[in-house]
C-alpha cells in the first residue's frame, strides 16, 4: 500500500475517535469527505483530495456548509492552506483534520463574521469593536459627538436560532434616551427569533434572521443621530454639545423626552405644544418631519426611506405617559377657561381706563 492508502485506512479507523463530532462519509483514495457538527451554527462538511505530487504537494481542501457565512469558509480556505506548509513531506490529512476541528472550536465568532465586517463598516469614527473568542463575545463602544453607548454582547450557542444576548451597559446619554436605545435594541433581538402573536393568514410563515447586525446596527446608528436630534417644536437641538451639561430633573423644561414614534422634544416645548390650539379630535400628531425618524419607528428596519420629502410631518398620534388623549380634552377646556379669564381681565382694564 501507498502512503495515500494508508492514510486513508487511518483516517477510516480514528477520525471519529479522535475529531469529536465528526462523521466520516466518505473515505477513498480519489476523495475523504467529513461533517463536523460542534454546535448547530457551528456545522461544516470538509472535502480532501491528493494531489499527484502528494505528500511534497499540500492536499486540496474545500469546505461546504449551511450554517456558516460563504465568506469565512473563502477566508479559512486560506488559513488551512497556509497551515499545510507545516506538513509538507509528511503525513497530512489526520493533522489537517484536527486543526480544522480545533479553530472552529476555538474561534466560535466564525459564525457571525459576515455580520462582523458589516458592522466594522458603520464604525469607523463611530466607536469601536473587539472580539472575545474566548467567551464568544463581541464588546462595542458606539459613540455620537461625546456620546457613549457600550456593553458586551454574547453570541449564544443556538445562534441564530436563539438572539444575542447582553447584561448591563456604560452610557452617558439622558436615562430616557438609554432606556430607549437598550430597550429597543432588546426588541430588535427579540423580534428576530420570535414570531409575532398576531400574524396574518395571507402572510409568509415566519423566518429567523440573525440578530447581531441587526441589534448592533441599531445602537450605533441610534448612539451617532441623537446628539443631533432636533426638538420636534422649537427647532434645536434637545443634547447639548457636553455631556455632563445634560438636565436630569424630569421637571425642568429642558429635560429630554421620547415619544413612541422616536422622535424627541424638550419637555417643556412638548408641555406647550400640547396645550395650546389646534387641538383636533383624535388628539395631536408629532409634527417632527418624517425622515428624522429614521429607524427608531420600526424595531426591525435599520434603514428609513430617503425619498420623503423633509417637509412630510411624521403624522403619529403624540403618545406620551403624561400627555395621554384625556390630558388633550383637559388642555383643549384649560386653553378655552384661561382665554375667557384673559378677556374679563381686558374688559376690566378697558372699563378702569
Amino acid at each position: 500500500m501507498g502512503l495515500v492508502e494508508d492514510e486513508v485506512a487511518e483516517v477510516g479507523r480514528l477520525c471519529e475517535k479522535v475529531v469529536p463530532n465528526s462523521k466520516l462519509v466518505t473515505c477513498l483514495p480519489s476523495l475523504v469527505r467529513v461533517e463536523l457538527r460542534q454546535t448547530k451554527s457551528r456545522q461544516l462538511t470538509v472535502c480532501v483530495r491528493f494531489p499527484d505530487n502528494y505528500p511534497t504537494g499540500k492536499l486540496l481542501v474545500e469546505f461546504k456548509s449551511k450554517t456558516m457565512p460563504s465568506v469565512f469558509l473563502e477566508r479559512f480556505v486560506g488559513i488551512c492552506d497556509t497551515r499545510l506548509n507545516d506538513f509538507l513531506g509528511r503525513p497530512q490529512l489526520m493533522k489537517m483534520l484536527q486543526f480544522i476541528d480545533g479553530y472552529l472550536a476555538e474561534n466560535p465568532l466564525c459564525i457571525v463574521l459576515d455580520e462582523i465586517q458589516n458592522i466594522r463598516q458603520m464604525l469607523p469614527d463611530a466607536g469601536d469593536l473587539k472580539l472575545k473568542q474566548k467567551t464568544c463575545s463581541i464588546c462595542l463602544v458606539a459613540r455620537g459627538g461625546q456620546y457613549y453607548f457600550g456593553a458586551k454582547f454574547i453570541v449564544p450557542q443556538g445562534y441564530p436560532a436563539e438572539c444575542i444576548q447582553w447584561n448591563g451597559h456604560d452610557c452617558n446619554l439622558p436615562q430616557s434616551l438609554v432606556l430607549f436605545v437598550n430597550g429597543q435594541a432588546r426588541e430588535i433581538a427579540r423580534q428576530c427569533v420570535e414570531a409575532p402573536l398576531r400574524q396574518p393568514m395571507c402572510s409568509e410563515a415566519f423566518e429567523v434572521k440573525p440578530s447581531l447586525q441587526r441589534t448592533l446596527g441599531f445602537i450605533i446608528e441610534a448612539v451617532r443621530d441623537l446628539p443631533d436630534e432636533k426638538c420636534a417644536v422649537c427647532r434645536s437641538c434637545c443634547l447639548p454639545v457636553c455631556p455632563t451639561q445634560v438636565v436630569t430633573q424630569d421637571d425642568s423644561d429642558a429635560y429630554v423626552v421620547r415619544m413612541f414614534c422616536g422622535h424627541i422634544y424638550h419637555q417643556g416645548c412638548l408641555k406647550r405644544f400640547m396645550s395650546e390650539p389646534p387641538f383636533p379630535e383624535g388628539g395631536k400628531t408629532c409634527p417632527a418631519p418624517r425622515n428624522r425618524a429614521r429607524s427608531f419607528q420600526r424595531a426591525t428596519d435599520l434603514r428609513f426611506s430617503k425619498n420623503r420629502s423633509s417637509e412630510t410631518a411624521c403624522g403619529q398620534r403624540v403618545t406620551y405617559d403624561k400627555w395621554g388623549l384625556n390630558n388633550v380634552k383637559s388642555a383643549e377646556a384649560k386653553w378655552a377657561h384661561q382665554q375667557a379669564r384673559e378677556r374679563e381681565l381686558e374688559e376690566v382694564i378697558d372699563f378702569l381706563q
